[in-house]
């Protein structure tokens, strides 16, 4: 009965303030955003979250291999396991027009979140007094409400960020994870079958950054889509590398999954909502040649002089410094502020 009557006050509260727990068949996927304190000394937070429940239609993991042409037969044991595991989120169903709260680490009280919309996303910057978060290891941690009873703890963070230092922004694909995104067949085995492979001496240097500046934070930005986070995070944790905030790309049906086009215009943005947010912050940009990283960072550099400090592109298209693309690209930035890496290179000097 107790518990009950706390389920029906938080519920009251809650429905107030348009928010409720969540339903035993939904599940919530958190994206780790940002933290920052206002001038006022609050925190806000800003919180991306995704409602939906797995689908169990018989035959579908068989359609999504068709789809991506893998054929299922051919591949270990272990591959295929990797494979259903990876493409578990690509067959879901999203729940919208939706209100979930949250729930930060050592309060009681779930904060709302805004309506989800038709794909399932609500997305909002939550402002909560200094008094209740509580931050460890650079974040600040919470969890979707859940009713009274419910063990489930889907949880999420937001990385707290200083007013001040430097933002590295890095890639994923082909800049700290092996994928070899030019070869479409290679692409998809190595992001849906295969174990995920880093880029070699990358979590070393990215430490080696971290640990220079307690005020130094990491940004991972990619076109790949937000149903490959859980395994990414995996990637990220069991490399080694800085914990940070991940900025991936939205997709909501197969056709968009392997589609390029949005990748471009995703980065730009989400790397002008980091300078937004942190406008006292510099910016050091980490991505490869394979797709359009050249171009996306040379027109932030162009755009924010004074802020980016450095570009550094990892070579996998094995061409030099001065090739017409390159020269292209980077047409009115400072020469001494973009770099070419090969693999084996050392790593330039970098501007502080």
């Amino acid at each position: 009965m107790r518990h009950l009557l706390a389920w029906l006050a938080l519920a009251l509260v809650a429905s107030a303030l348009h928010a409720a727990p969540l339903r035993p068949k939904d599940e919530v996927l958190f994206m780790p955003g940002t933290a920052r304190v206002l001038p006022d000394g609050q925190y806000e937070l800003d919180v991306h979250a995704w409602l939906y429940h797995k689908s169990r239609i018989r035959g579908i993991n068989s359609a999504l291999a068709r789809f991506l042409d893998i054929d299922l037969p051919t591949l270990t044991p272990s591959a295929r396991g990797r494979f259903e595991e990876r493409t578990g989120l690509f067959h879901t169903h999203s729940n919208d027009e939706r209100f979930i709260g949250i729930v930060l680490d050592g309060t009681k009280h779930p904060l709302p979140l805004p309506r989800t919309e038709d794909n399932g996303r609500s997305n909002a910057r939550v402002v909560v007094p200094a008094s209740q978060v509580r931050s460890k290891d650079r974040f600040v941690r919470f969890h979707a409400w859940t009713s009274v009873g419910d063990a489930r703890r889907f949880r999420g963070q937001a990385l707290l960020v200083p007013p001040e230092g430097l933002s590295v922004v890095s890639d994923i694909d082909d800049t700290i994870k092996q994928t070899h995104v030019r070869n479409r067949h290679e692409m998809l085995l190595n992001t849906f079958a295969r174990q995920f492979a880093p880029v070699p001496g990358m979590a070393d240097r990215f430490r080696m950054m971290s640990a220079a500046d307690s005020s130094t934070r990491f940004h991972y930005v990619s076109g790949s889509p937000i149903q490959l986070y859980p395994p990414l995070a995996d990637f990220l944790r069991d490399g080694a590398f800085p914990p940070g905030s991940v900025h991936l790309r939205e997709s909501t049906t197969w056709r968009s999954l392997l589609t390029t086009d949005a990748t471009r215009s995703h980065k730009l943005s989400a790397i002008e909502r980091l300078m937004e947010d942190f406008p006292r912050r510099r910016f050091l940009l980490i991505g490869d040649s394979g797709e359009s990283d050249p171009e996306t960072y040379a027109e932030l550099a162009r755009r924010h002089p004074e802020r980016v400090v450095a570009v550094v592109i990892r070579d996998v298209t094995e061409e030099s410094r001065d090739a017409p693309r390159y020269v292209s690209a980077f047409q009115d930035v400072d020469p001494a502020r973009w770099h070419v890496l090969a693999d084996g290179a050392d790593w330039p000097e970098l501007p502080r």
